[in-house]
């Protein structure tokens, strides 16, 4: 009787202490970045501090000048600035720990996404081990070592996505923030719109006009006119598209475009990232429009496999984005998982038919074909770029595992339009944290 009762608590105990041992090593290889900035100065902190001293984050040579951090704030959309204005009131170290906090935090929900799509019975323990895991992931690893805002916006195109359809409030709320980092704001833009889904690209487009106005007011005003606002935004975005580090191929991009740029003499940039961006989101809304011809999606599988692939593939991304897919790789870590006990239940004879729409069932192995196809972008998004290289034998190239890591995402996007074109997937939305709300 003792036994009994207490095996249960041992058990959990266990739990409790290999996920909270998997975390704690995840944040000690971190740790040292607590209050290393990175990223974070030149995106947040610093165009912050340049609001409140009266100058224009977007004017280059005045940024590069006054705040000796990466020499350039990225064409973040006005509303961003927001973000920098309430980070930059605390001192530089106070506002890097503050932002190192909320990105843990943000790890743990995407691993509350995790764990709920997986198995809605998973407790805290795994939620626990599966932020553990996110934080020694590639991309987690160069957020937190970078403070990288990755977390924030994967955390909005998740709303959007999932509330597209019901809550067109609440997912237009989510795409005019998103607006703010235009690698993610601008793709999910275009999907919606191709999707038809009107009221939620008004509504974002209003509330991110809205939010952005009362800055780009305070910018005219340190500029002295809105005419010398628009330069310095349109030399900024100059100057970024011939900058080194977000050059289409550079080493650490993983967008489509950037592959091509790595063997091509050629630059690549301008008109042949816009061509790629069309290409690519229009390719994927034609797959979710064959998914359902509603407008917006059904958060299926093969559709959730889509939306992240596609909009890391479109436009400039860097590996710290791989983040986006988390929601899609949990998906189809749920899809192999109950594929295999489906066909133990079916080999042992106990149980009735396991197919209940979400997975492969007796008369639909090709089901298969997403999740199978997807598993290498999955460990290139698990294993950060030098240990990949190692484990491969193959130096340190960093361009080398991007081109990998592209070729993955391209092959994931290949599984699902495989799944869409053959199998025409019903409209079931996956479990997890973000569901549609009905």
């Amino acid at each position: 009787m003792i036994g009994t009762t207490r095996s249960p608590r041992v058990s959990r105990s266990l739990r409790y202490l290999v996920a909270l041992v998997i975390l704690g090593v995840g944040i000690a290889t971190v740790a040292q970045y607590v209050t290393h900035g990175g990223d974070f100065q030149s995106i947040v902190w610093y165009p912050g501090r340049a609001l409140f001293d009266g100058r224009d984050p977007y004017n280059t040579a005045s940024f590069q000048h006054y705040y000796q951090s990466n020499g350039l704030f990225p064409s973040y959309g006005p509303i961003h600035l927001w973000l920098a204005v309430v980070l930059a009131v605390f001192p530089f170290k106070v506002a890097t720990a503050i932002w190192f906090v909320l990105n843990l935090v943000g790890l743990a929900v995407l691993a509350l996404v995790v764990t709920r799509t997986i198995d809605r019975r998973l407790g805290l323990p795994a939620v626990i081990a599966v932020t553990g895991v996110l934080v020694l992931s590639r991309p987690g690893r160069a957020i937190l070592f970078a403070g990288q805002v990755s977390v924030l916006y994967t955390l909005l195109c998740y709303v959007a996505w999932s509330q597209a359809r019901t809550r067109p409030w609440l997912a237009a709320v989510a795409l005019g923030l998103a607006l703010g980092k235009p690698p993610y704001g601008l793709a999910l833009l275009a999907l919606l719109a191709l999707r038809r889904s009107w009221p939620v690209v008004r509504r974002g487009l209003g509330v991110f006009v809205a939010g952005s106005l009362p800055i780009v007011v305070w910018l005219s005003v340190n500029d002295g006119s809105p005419v010398v606002l628009w330069h310095n935004i349109v030399n900024n975005l100059r100057y970024t598209d011939r900058n080194p580090v977000d050059d289409p191929g550079a080493p650490r991009r993983i967008d489509a475009i950037s592959m091509v740029a790595r063997y091509v003499h050629a630059h690549l940039g301008g008109i042949a990232e816009v061509v790629c961006f069309v290409l690519v989101l229009t390719l994927a809304g034609a797959l979710v429009s064959m998914a359902s011809t509603k407008p917006g999606w059904p958060l299926s599988p093969d559709v959730l496999m889509v939306l992240g692939t596609a909009t890391l593939l479109a436009i400039a991304h860097q590996d710290y984005d791989l983040l986006l897919m988390t929601w899609s790789y949990a998906v189809v870590l749920r899809l192999l998982a109950r594929t295999v006990l489906a066909r133990r239940t079916r080999a042992s004879a106990v149980a009735d038919d396991p197919d209940d729409g979400t997975v492969p069932g007796p008369h639909g192995a090709g089901s298969l074909v997403m999740p199978v196809l997807a598993l290498p972008a999955l460990v290139a998004s698990l294993i950060p770029a030098r240990d990949t290289l190692h484990l491969l034998c193959l130096g340190t190239d960093v361009g080398l595992v991007s081109t990998l890591t592209t070729a993955s995402l391209i092959l994931a996007l290949a599984g699902a339009a495989t799944g869409i074109v053959f199998h025409h997937p019903q409209e079931v939305a996956v479990e997890g944290a973000f569901v549609e709300v009905r």
